[in-house]
């Protein structure tokens, strides 16, 4: 599913493609958001599972990303349409 989300947002060339890397880089942190809130959509796993796939993250940060990627969603057209395209595409790999 990382996977899925590192080549929506091109980042072929990041040292970590993985999302994991302890940055607040701006590069990172809204694909390493959408990565958490697709997993969490998804998969229906816990915030301290998620965080802990994400670098060992604390589950605060999971939840802001939930709450962060929600609001964007609802006020973001194209955002919330990359959502469904990569959420699509994660499914149809499962």
């Amino acid at each position: 599913m990382i996977c899925i989300v590192w080549e929506g947002f091109h980042l072929h060339e990041m040292r970590d493609p993985e999302l994991t890397v302890r940055t607040n880089r701006r590069s990172y942190v809204l694909p390493r958001q959408i990565a958490m809130y697709i997993a969490r959509q998804l998969t229906g796993a816990s915030l301290q599972e998620i965080g802990r796939e994400f670098g060992g993250r604390h589950h605060t940060t999971v939840m802001h990303a939930m709450n962060r990627i929600e609001a964007m969603r609802r006020s973001e057209k194209a955002l919330d349409c990359a959502i469904v395209r990569l959420m699509k595409a994660v499914l149809a790999q499962s």
